[in-house]
């Protein structure tokens, strides 16, 4: 597992049976504040802004999409 999905997937301790590719919303992991707290934390431990375009639940449904997110900005967490 590379370093940025590894890093977000400490932010999920404690929930059991999410992996790198689980589908958060449509499983129930997330709902719209617990959406907020990654969006927080993702801009806050990796030290970028994310546009409101990338804020997407197509972009945070999974946490592997995170990290791809997080890359994109040429940053690994």
């Amino acid at each position: 597992m590379d370093s940025t999905v590894e890093r977000i997937m400490k932010f999920f301790e404690g929930r059991q049976g999410i992996e790198p590719d689980t589908e958060l919303f449509g499983s129930g992991y997330v709902n719209s504040l617990f959406a907020l707290e990654i969006v927080l934390f993702v801009e806050k431990e990796v030290g970028i802004k994310l546009s409101r375009r990338e804020i997407t639940r197509e972009n945070f449904s999974t946490v592997r999409r995170i990290a791809q997110v997080v890359e994109s900005h040429g940053e690994r967490v």
